[in-house]
């Protein structure tokens, strides 16, 4: 396997797994936490729309 098609899988990986822990800390906290988890949820949507592409031509 292309060791490229490794670490976007890992990255992919890593930014779903950020968004459902601060998924589930929006839950229980602030605005200012709220809005952080937003974007860190927007930054994985991006990560994943960037990177799975690239994997499925590998």
């Amino acid at each position: 396997m292309n060791e490229n098609a490794i670490w976007g899988a890992v990255g992919i990986l890593l930014a779903i797994a950020g968004a459902v822990v601060i998924g589930l800390e929006m839950t229980q906290s602030d605005l200012l936490t709220q809005l952080y988890g937003v974007g860190v949820i927007l930054a994985a949507i991006v990560t994943v729309l960037i990177v799975a592409p690239s994997l499925r031509s590998a």
